[in-house]
């Protein structure tokens, strides 16, 4: 990482949180909209 990188290590701290929060929410949603597909094509 550059030193002249733009953000402030709460900034970095911020968006990682926030990643891995976007990362928890979309983990069981994708699996539903792949379940939910699979049960379409099965039938």
């Amino acid at each position: 990482m550059s030193n002249h990188y733009w953000a402030t290590p709460e900034e970095i701290a911020r968006i990682k949180k926030r990643n891995k929060t976007i990362l928890y929410i979309s983990f069981p949603v994708v699996t539903f909209i792949l379940t939910a597909l699979f049960t379409l094509l099965l039938n």
